[in-house]
C-alpha cells in the first residue's frame, strides 16, 4: 500500500510451474499428484494479480463448503505471507472472506453442497473475474 515489497516469483512458484504462472490463456488447469503445489502455486497466482488488476475479484468453490477453510482460504493466508503482503489484506472467518483493503477488492467463499449459496454473488467494488474450482479426485 504505497510501498514496495521485492519478492522473486520464481523462487516461490518452484519447479514446474512457471508456465502455469505465466500462461494467458482464459483456462488454466493445475494438475498433479499429492503435494505438487498445484494449490500453493495457484494461491500464489490469485493474490498476486488481485493486486496487480485493482478491479478484479475473486469467488474459490469447493464441493463442501466446510472443507474450504483447511484448504483454499489456508493457502491464500500462505501466499498472503510469503509475497509479505499480509498487512495489505482483512482477512475474516465469518463470513470467510479476504479483502483487499486499498481497493475493497474481495475474495469469496461458497460450497457447492447448496446451490443457492452461489447465485447471485456480487461484490461492491469491480467485478467477479475468477473463479477457483478446487476438485479432488480419489482412485483406489
Amino acid at each position: 500500500m504505497g510501498q514496495q515489497i521485492e519478492v522473486n516469483i520464481a523462487d516461490l512458484v518452484g519447479a514446474g510451474y512457471g508456465a502455469f504462472f505465466r500462461y494467458k490463456g482464459r483456462y488454466r488447469v493445475c494438475k498433479g499428484s499429492r503435494a505438487s503445489k498445484k494449490s500453493k502455486t495457484t494461491a500464489l497466482w490469485y493474490i498476486h494479480n488481485i493486486i496487480k488488476h485493482p478491479a478484479a475479484n475473486l469467488l474459490v468453490v469447493r464441493k463442501v463448503e466446510r472443507t474450504l477453510r483447511n484448504s483454499c482460504f489456508a493457502d491464500l493466508c500462505w501466499a498472503m505471507k510469503r509475497l509479505k503482503v499480509e498487512p495489505w489484506f482483512k482477512v475474516t472467518t465469518s463470513p470467510m472472506e479476504i479483502i483487499y483493503k486499498p481497493t475493497g477488492q474481495k475474495i469469496l467463499f461458497r460450497g457447492l453442497d447448496d446451490p443457492l449459496k452461489i447465485t447471485s454473488i456480487a461484490v461492491e467494488h469491480g467485478c467477479l473475474c475468477w473463479v477457483w474450482i478446487n476438485l479432488f479426485r480419489f482412485t483406489l
